[in-house]
Parts: structure tokens; sequence; C-alpha cells
């Protein structure tokens, strides 16, 4: 079925990073790092998880396209 009505579905509105949950995440994110210990295969991933929300939160010039956020 094609929709060619797009008036019947609501609106989505734009996904928005709230640098304070970032903050906070990245700081659990760590704070689980330290607890798993440096030699852990899970915290190689959320080493990488960190280094993502990190950016996210130091970076106000870029805009929030879906799950990621690219330069304007």
């Amino acid at each position: 079925m094609i929709v060619t009505n797009t008036s019947l579905f609501p609106a989505v509105e734009a996904p928005s990073i709230d640098v304070s949950e970032a903050r906070w995440a990245a700081d659990e994110l760590a704070r689980l790092m330290r607890r798993l210990g440096p030699d852990s295969p899970v915290t190689l991933v959320l080493r990488q998880a960190r280094r993502e929300v990190v950016s996210l939160a130091n970076s106000p010039s870029g805009t929030v396209v879906g799950p990621f956020r690219a330069a304007a």
C-alpha cells in the first residue's frame, strides 16, 4: 500500500540531546567500566559508547539527525 495523504500521520519531532543527560550517561558508563576492569571485552564496547556520548555533549554546533549528530 502506498500512502499518498501524509497528513493522517502525526508529525515526528526531531530528537534532541540534553547535555546534562549525556554527561550523566557518560559518568555511568565510566562507573561501569571501572567496575568491570580494563581487561573486560565489555569495557571495550562501553568505552566506545562513552566516547560517542561525550562527543554529543561536547558538540553543540552539530544537529541531531536520528540517532546521530552531524556537523552543521
